[in-house]
């Protein structure tokens, strides 16, 4: 019965995470003419046609981002031609170092158009509008945790630094107006666009452990934490639990909701961001016309939070653990865990609050650089697309090589390959855009390709597979409706 609840929850979450997800961009879309989606990527992109999207189904997606789930980091081919774990002694801590990057990152990003339209005007200028939900979380993961894992203690004394632990959330409700255009008349062939963006927060949590330093020797560890958590949300509080000094338990710092205060201003800040972005063809008489040139710079900007809304606090905390004592058969094993998990959250998660601390947060910016060449009367191109997530602390990388069909204005379908932060896996999109009438958009841009059974995964979480290589997941459906233009042909 269990299991069964188990797996009822299971599916249950996994039917209704679409409908949480939104406007998730894919990349796919880059090289896609008359793609509605890519305007989000380079503000200087035009579609074919004025176009409007309904809240929800104009965009359904998830997307999940990282450089280092899957089994190749952690599951190696053994002596004996069997699988075995990064733990198993015959694979060296060389060769998992070799394997693992170093700086894991896991992201995910929602968003939820509540509006969204587009249309030119008599000068061939074309204009957007969009407001919507946007919620990320960007985790920074120490890569010295797994290594220490690997590598283990007990054979001498070791110090590792497991810092840079970053895990950042935030909500927000935005709205941005957009603008592009071409400039022939000071080159041919040149578009540039430009994007503002408005932005109220709602929710906004961060934190990070600069230092947690682990210390082992033959007969003890030692744990030490230095870092710090700022939370900014209207009418949120965090109450802080003193620890008992005899019993040293401790209790989890407990929030408390005014949803009064909330709703009487729920906004806890204030921001700003823009888009940059410029597209060329190439047209000087040559073999080499046709083919463009593109890049952008988006969410370019900052988030202040109102002092009101913003509470801090620092921790520095330590503990020493030299192992498990006076066990004997009638040790009661629960009891004794417990008291250790009591005893290191009393130590380590020793939260101090500091009053009238400042707090504002970068946007985040993206950047994107095209180049798309097409033959055969444009009816394909092929296309190399880089681009790069500026996070809290890390910058990700990314390179897409794509190859994209057009037979006519209406019909496009792209293929493209990712690297850098992927591993064996492709995309695929799949976009209907008639110049009048409702259009269809369907795709991914990580499709991993190679799997491996996982049977205690399946038999307890209903996951038959896992990808072999390092993936990351997105998948995006959408509809619109094009109104139509006799100013784009």
């Amino acid at each position: 019965m269990k299991t069964n609840s188990k797996h009822i929850i299971l599916s249950f979450v996994l039917l209704l995470m679409p409908l949480f997800m939104g406007a998730q961009v894919i990349k796919g879309s880059y090289f896609l003419e008359n793609s509605i989606d890519r305007n989000k990527m380079n503000p200087a992109f035009a579609p074919r046609a004025n176009y409007f999207q309904l809240p929800v189904i104009g965009n359904v997606s998830l997307g999940i981002y990282n450089n280092w789930l899957g089994m190749s980091p952690f599951v190696y081919p053994l002596e004996n031609g069997q699988m075995g774990t990064f733990l198993h002694p015959s694979v060296s801590v060389d060769q998992f170092n070799s394997n693992f990057p170093k700086n894991p990152f896991l992201d995910v990003e929602f968003d939820s158009n509540i509006l969204s339209f587009g249309f030119y005007t008599k000068s061939r200028a074309f204009w957007t509008f969009d407001l919507g939900l946007h919620l990320d979380v960007d985790t920074d993961l120490p890569g010295d945790l797994f290594r220490f894992l690997k590598q283990g203690t007990g054979l001498g004394s070791n110090s590792y630094n497991i810092a840079n632990l970053n895990a950042y959330a935030r909500g927000v409700v935005q709205a941005s107006i957009g603008y592009s255009r071409d400039l022939d008349f000071l080159l041919d062939g040149l578009r540039v666009g430009l994007k503002a963006r408005f932005i109220a927060p709602v929710v906004y949590g961060g934190l990070n452990l600069e230092n947690v330093r682990l210390s082992t020797d033959e007969n003890s560890w030692r744990i030490d934490t230095e870092g710090y958590l700022n939370v900014a949300a209207s009418g949120l509080e965090l109450l802080i639990p003193e620890i008992n000094p005899d019993t040293q338990e401790f209790a989890m710092p407990e929030a408390k909701f005014d949803k009064d205060k909330f709703l009487a201003s729920p906004v806890a800040g204030t921001g700003v961001s823009f888009d940059l972005g410029f597209e060329y063809e190439l047209s000087i008489g040559s073999w080499f016309d046709g083919i463009t040139l593109s890049a952008a710079v988006t969410d370019l900007g900052r988030i202040a939070y109102n002092d009101s809304a913003v509470a801090s606090y620092i921790t520095n905390g330590g503990f020493v653990w030299e192992g498990f004592k006076d066990v004997t058969l009638d040790t009661d094993y629960a009891e004794l865990a417990n008291k250790l998990i009591e005893e290191a959250k009393a130590g380590l998660m020793n939260l101090t609050e500091q009053p009238g601390q400042k707090l504002s947060t970068s946007t985040l910016p993206k950047f994107y650089v095209g180049l798309e060449v097409p033959f055969l009367k444009k009816t394909m191109s092929v296309g190399l697309l880089y681009s790069a997530k500026k996070s809290y602390r890390y910058t990700r990388h990314d390179l897409m090589a794509s190859y994209n069909l057009t037979p006519c204005k209406w019909f496009a379908l792209g293929v493209n390959y990712s690297f850098l932060n992927t591993d064996k896996c492709l995309g695929c999109i799949l976009e209907l855009t008639p110049k009048v009438g409702p259009t269809f958009r369907i795709g991914a841009d990580y499709i991993f390709y190679e799997y491996a059974r996982t049977p205690y995964l399946e038999e307890n979480f209903m996951i038959p597979i896992l990808p072999v290589g390092r993936t990351s997941l997105n998948f995006n459906f959408g509809i619109a409706f094009n109104i139509g233009s006799r100013y784009a042909e």
